[in-house]
């Protein structure tokens, strides 16, 4: 049985972002310097980004994936003050990154 967000046509954060498009280009946009990482305790990273770019791996090293950024630069803002500042991101080049397709 469809939920009252569903009977009133609106869609969740997750079906909304689902509906973007992304077209990855070649410079990396998103760059971590993964040693001064490895010392980051509080790692914030891993919760301010919406699109899940950041990740830890079994052994607690962070990896991250660039293609599905959402391009807010919140990751950048809260490496700088809370973490390391092992992060450094620029808008994607040539107009390449995510499109929006909801609202």
């Amino acid at each position: 049985m469809p939920g009252a967000a569903e009977r009133e046509g609106r869609l969740s954060v997750e079906d909304r972002t689902g509906l973007d498009s992304y077209e990855f280009g070649g410079a990396d946009f998103i760059r971590v310097d993964t040693a001064v990482c490895a010392g980051c305790d509080t790692r914030p990273c891993l919760y301010v980004c919406p699109a899940k770019v950041y990740k830890e791996d079994g052994a607690r090293n962070l990896v991250y994936n660039p293609e599905g950024c959402m391009e807010l630069g919140a990751c950048v803002i809260v490496c700088r003050h809370i973490g390391k500042g092992a992060i450094t991101w620029s808008y994607p080049d040539g107009g390449k990154g995510i499109s929006y397709h909801y609202g």
